[in-house]
């Protein structure tokens, strides 16, 4: 079970120089309320940095926000670098904590308070964002329908039915299936191109085998035509050298 202790945001969207963060370990239920108070004496609730909040846990754990945001303009306008977010949390008795940021890019993952990787490892950020979600358990798809529940997110009956059936096989925890049928697709697909490249290769040596047998008989027709001619040759010469021995030289 995936529990989230606090999230921290710096330079994050509407988040400052200053670090703020939101602790979520000290009790079961958090309840984040906005006090707008530039928008008057209302006690507004918009625009306080709520969204901020998820967006920057959706962001340290995937790397993406909750909508289609430009990782770039995550980064707060007014300082416009040094942005950076932090998550921690736990899972069957171990410790994660994430820290990720951009201008500098930044991916760190350490279990337990030590490092997942080594420094080179850690710049592999494909492979360091593999293993976090393959620890977390779940892609960002179902961070947005199960974790966020934002108006932001597609509805489920108005996803297509390839998203529908992908989300349906996550939750009942069978995506390996489709996992391995699209790998066996894919074996198929390279056995059936490799198949191909044999056939041609195949028939491109039985075409040369062909233009050889044809050479050889084409020699062997003219060696056998040299012999006869040779043969030939031989018994004109024999006749003349018969003709040549009856001349009485003497006469």
């Amino acid at each position: 079970m995936l529990k989230i202790k606090n999230v921290s945001a710096k330079n994050f969207m509407s988040v400052g120089n200053n670090t703020q963060a939101v602790n979520f370990d000290n009790c079961q239920l958090t309840l984040v309320l906005g006090h707008n108070l530039d928008m008057g004496g209302d006690g507004s609730r918009n625009g306080t940095g709520k969204t901020t909040i998820i967006n920057a846990l959706s962001y340290a754990l995937y790397g993406e926000a909750l909508t289609n945001i430009r990782r770039d303009n995550l980064i707060n306008k007014t300082n416009g670098k040094g942005m950076i977010t932090t998550v921690d949390f736990e899972i069957e008795g171990r410790d994660y904590r994430i820290e990720r940021g951009r201008r500098p890019n930044v991916l760190r993952l350490l279990v337990n308070g030590e490092d997942a990787f080594t420094e080179e490892q850690q710049g592999d950020s494909r492979e360091t964002q593999k293993e976090i979600e393959k620890i977390i358990g779940f892609p960002h798809n179902m961070f947005k329908h199960l974790i966020a529940l934002n108006t932001y997110t597609e509805p489920f009956l108005s996803m297509k039915n390839n998203d529908q059936r992908d989300m349906i096989e996550q939750l009942l925890g069978i995506t390996e299936l489709s996992q391995k049928a699209e790998v066996l697709k894919e074996r198929m697909k390279s056995t059936r191109e490799n198949l191909k490249e044999e056939e041609i290769r195949i028939n491109a040596v039985e075409e040369s085998n062909k233009r050889i047998d044809k050479n050889i008989k084409e020699i062997e027709s003219r060696s056998k035509a040299w012999e006869v001619q040779k043969t030939n040759k031989l018994g004109e010469f024999n006749s003349l050298i018969d003709t040549l021995e009856e001349i009485n030289i003497d006469s």
